[in-house]
C-alpha cells in the first residue's frame, strides 16, 4: 500500500492526476491488488504513454537526444533489427560489461530481460523518442544489415539478384526480408525525415555512394559496395516505373512514398556514367507547396509589393533567380493567394512538381508536340483569368506571355538569370521589343536561398571592428553568432535556408530606361521602391 500511495502522491504532485483520481485509484488498486498504474490506464485516467513518462521519471530514468550522438554501428548491431523494432530501442554505448540502450519504454521489463539475455551484457535503459529511435534503427541497422546480406549475392547473376530483391511475395516478412527493398526504403525515409531535397545514388570505380543535398550541399551519407550498385539502381527504376534492361540512355520516372504519415513525391533521373548508371532522386514535399506568402521570409515591403501586383488583373511578374533558389516555392504561393473559385488559374509547367486544388495544371509533353508556346497558345482560348508558365526559355514562349499580360490577363512565370534588373536584359536578347516589354511587365522578384545557423550548436563571437565596418553594424553590437557543427545538423552547422529577395517594380522611370535600351547595371543603380 505504502508503494502504491508514494507513486500515486507523484503523480498528483506532477500533475498526472488531480485528487479524485488518485483517491478513486488508490482505492481499487487496494481491492484489486494491481498496481495503481495499470489502475488508471483502465480507468481511462492516463494513456500508456503518459504511465511510461511519469515512471521514468519517478525511477529517475535519464533522457537522451539520439541526433546529439553518433553511435557506432557496431554496438547498434548488437541486437538483431527485429528486436529493435519490437521494443523501439536500440543500443548506443557499450563499456565494461554494461550496454547503454535508447529506450521509448525504459521501463519495460520484458525488453530489458530480452537484451541481456541476447547480449549477455547488463542494460542501463535511457529514454529517446519513438520517432528518434527509429531513424536510428534504420540509418544503423537496416542499412548496414541489407549492405551485409547484398554481399553474399555475387554468386547470382545481376538480374537474378534485382529479380529476386524486388519481385513482390506472397508474404508480407518474405518482401520485407529483401535486403536492396528494405536498404532503398530506409534511405528514402531517412532523406524524407532529415529534410533532404535530392538525393545521388553514385557508382565510383571501387564503390557506390550515397549523397544527401540538404540545404544546397552535398554531403557523403553512405559508402554502399560496387556489387550492390546494379540491384539498387534496378530497385530504384522499377520503383519510378522506368526500363529495367535499359542502361544506355537516360530516363526519366516518378513515383510516390509513405514516410510515416506523409506521402511524399520523388521525381526520378538516370543517366549513364563511366562506371555505371547514376540515379538522383528529387524528393517533392508537398508541404512546400502549401506554404502562404507570407512565410516566404520577405520583407514587409517586398511583401507588400508583390501583393499590390497581384490585385492587378493583368501584367506579367516575373521571379528570377539561378536553379535551386526557391523560384517553383515562390510561383505556388503567389497561386495560393490569387487562388478562389472566381478565378480561372491555368498553368503550364515542365513538369507539374506538386498538385494545386483550384488550379488547372498542365504538363509540357515535348514527344507528343506539347511544348511551354504549343500549351500557351491553347491556354488562351479556355478563357483564363491568370496563366502560370514554369518557365520562359525561347523567344516564341516570350512573346505569347506578353502578349497574354497586355490582352488581360495576368502572367506569373520564372527566368534563370542571376538579378531582377538581368531578366528585362535576358527578354531584350530574346528579341523583345523594348515598347512592349515596358507595356507588359509589372515587376520583378529576384531571390536566393541562404542557409540558417543550426539552433542547437550556433556559438557566439566578438565582432572585430573591421568586421563592423564591413557589414555595416551598428557600434552597439559586440557579439555574432557562428557555425559549429553537431549531429543534428550532420555537421554542417547549419539547419534550414531563409529567403533573400530583391523586388524591381517597374515604375515611369524603368519603363524609360527599357524603352531607351539601358543595361542591367543602370537599372540595378535605381531604387526599386517608390518614395
Amino acid at each position: 500500500m505504502k508503494k502504491k500511495s508514494e507513486f500515486g502522491r507523484f503523480l498528483f504532485d506532477n500533475c498526472y492526476i488531480n485528487g479524485m483520481e488518485l483517491a478513486a485509484g488508490l482505492e481499487v488498486a487496494l481491492e484489486s491488488e494491481e498496481p495503481i498504474g495499470e489502475v488508471l490506464v483502465r480507468m481511462s485516467v492516463l494513456s500508456k504513454a503518459r504511465l511510461a513518462e511519469a515512471v521514468r521519471r519517478y525511477l529517475g530514468i535519464p533522457e537522451i537526444a539520439l541526433t546529439q550522438v553518433i553511435i557506432d554501428p557496431e554496438v547498434a548491431g548488437l541486437i538483431p533489427e527485429e528486436m529493435a523494432h519490437r521494443y523501439t530501442l536500440i543500443p548506443f554505448k557499450r563499456g565494461s560489461g554494461l550496454l547503454r540502450v535508447a529506450m521509448s519504454d525504459p521501463t519495460n521489463e520484458r525488453a530489458l530481460r530480452d537484451v541481456r539475455m541476447f547480449t549477455g551484457l547488463e542494460v542501463e535503459p535511457v529514454f529517446a523518442t519513438s520517432e528518434e529511435i527509429q531513424t536510428a534503427i534504420r540509418q544503423y541497422l537496416t542499412v548496414e544489415q541489407s549492405v551485409a546480406r547484398l554481399t553474399h549475392l555475387e554468386d547470382r547473376t545481376v538480374e537474378e539478384q534485382a529479380v529476386w530483391m524486388i519481385k513482390p511475395s506472397e508474404s508480407d516478412t518474405q518482401q520485407e526480408d529483401a535486403p536492396t527493398l528494405k536498404l532503398v526504403h530506409s534511405v528514402l525515409h531517412e532523406a524524407v525525415v532529415q529534410g533532404v531535397s535530392d538525393i545521388h545514388w553514385e557508382p565510383r570505380k571501387n564503390d557506390f555512394v550515397v549523397r544527401y543535398r540538404i540545404d544546397g550541399k552535398l554531403i557523403m551519407k553512405h559508402v554502399l559496395a560496387l556489387n550492390a550498385a546494379r540491384s539498387i539502381v534496378s530497385s530504384l527504376k522499377v520503383m519510378a516505373q522506368m526500363d529495367v534492361a535499359e542502361r544506355r540512355m537516360p530516363q526519366d520516372g516518378r513515383m510516390t512514398f509513405s514516410a510515416g504519415l506523409r506521402h511524399v513525391d520523388f521525381r526520378m533521373a538516370s543517366m549513364p556514367t563511366l562506371y555505371g548508371e547514376k540515379i538522383v532522386v528529387r524528393i517533392l514535399d508537398p508541404e512546400m507547396a502549401q506554404r502562404p506568402l507570407d512565410a516566404l521570409g520577405m520583407r514587409s515591403e517586398v511583401e507588400a509589393g508583390i501583393k499590390n501586383l497581384l490585385r492587378r488583373p493583368n501584367g506579367l511578374i516575373l521571379v528570377v533567380g539561378p536553379t535551386g533558389s526557391g523560384k517553383t516555392t515562390t510561383l505556388y504561393a503567389l497561386l495560393r493567394e490569387l487562388n478562389s473559385d472566381e478565378q480561372n488559374i491555368i498553368s503550364i509547367e515542365e513538369p507539374v512538381e506538386y498538385q494545386l486544388l483550384g488550379v488547372n495544371q498542365v504538363q509540357v509533353n515535348l514527344p507528343a508536340g506539347l511544348s511551354f508556346a504549343v500549351g500557351l497558345r491553347h491556354i488562351l482560348r479556355q478563357d483564363p483569368d491568370v496563366i502560370m508558365i514554369g518557365e520562359i526559355r525561347d523567344e516564341e514562349t516570350a512573346r505569347i506571355a506578353i502578349t497574354a499580360s497586355l490582352t488581360g490577363h495576368l502572367v506569373l512565370s520564372t527566368l534563370h538569370t542571376n538579378t531582377a534588373a538581368e531578366a528585362l536584359a535576358r527578354l531584350l536578347d530574346m528579341g523583345i521589343e523594348p515598347y512592349l516589354l515596358a507595356s507588359a511587365v509589372s515587376g520583378v522578384l529576384s531571390q536566393r536561398l541562404v542557409r540558417r545557423l543550426c539552433e542547437k550548436c550556433k556559438a557566439k563571437y566578438a565582432v572585430s571592428e573591421a568586421q563592423k565596418r564591413a557589414l555595416r553594424l551598428q557600434a552597439s553590437i559586440t557579439l555574432l553568432y557562428r557555425s559549429t557543427g553537431c549531429p543534428q545538423c550532420l555537421g554542417t552547422g547549419f539547419r534550414g535556408r531563409i529567403g533573400i529577395h530583391e523586388f524591381l517594380l517597374y515604375n515611369q522611370e524603368i519603363k524609360e530606361l527599357v524603352i531607351s535600351r539601358h543595361n542591367s547595371g543602370t537599372l540595378s543603380n535605381r531604387r526599386w521602391f517608390p518614395e
